[in-house]
């Protein structure tokens, strides 16, 4: 079953490559490319948040199972995000990228938000949550405001059309309820 989740989390890349590889990817591909890994990589970090209170709700702790995969594929995803905006945004140019951070807050909130998933994504192993005992859930809470500068990020970036920023917007608030209702009762 593991199997058949990796695969299936490798088919946004691959449907990416293609786009690419039959010149289907628009007028701007670093855009189009550098926005939809951000995406991808958004959805994976929701489904991930999501998890949890799937448990709650059914009762069943297999959802669980797919949690550290999902934020895992979500790092990775946001990762080549981050990437092909360096690359293929700007190029690699160093100058670009300092304008960048500091005529464009977004850049910062999602650059801080990548950030704070890189020590997610290094203690996700089994010997990690071992050997950091109960420090390992506090840090691990760090997906909350990591989320929290992804729809500020995202809502940054919208210009006109808020709809999608809306959905994730609406989606995060009905998780968090969902912790909360669930730990108050």
């Amino acid at each position: 079953m593991r199997a058949v989740f990796h695969a299936a989390s490798l088919l946004p890349l691959l449907w990416l490559v293609y786009l690419v590889a039959t010149g289907q990817i628009g007028a701007d591909p670093a855009e189009r490319i550098v926005r939809y890994l951000g995406l991808t990589g958004a959805c994976f970090l929701w489904a991930c948040l999501t998890m949890t209170p799937l448990r709650l709700l059914s009762g069943r702790s297999v959802w669980i199972s797919y949690r550290r995969g999902l934020g895992l594929w979500a790092f990775f995803y946001l990762s080549i995000h981050l990437l092909s905006f360096i690359v293929m945004w700007a190029g690699l140019d160093v100058q670009i990228l300092l304008e960048e951070v500091t005529e464009r807050p977004y850049v910062y909130l999602g650059l801080f938000g990548w950030l704070l998933m890189v020590p997610l994504a290094f203690t996700s192993t089994r010997s990690a949550r071992r050997r950091l005992g109960k420090s390992w859930i506090k840090l691990h809470r760090l997906i909350y405001p990591v989320a929290l500068l992804g729809l500020a990020h995202m809502l940054w970036i919208a210009k006109l059309d808020y709809l999608q920023v809306s959905i994730f917007g609406g989606l995060l608030f009905m998780l968090f309820f969902c912790r909360w209702f669930y730990r108050k009762n």
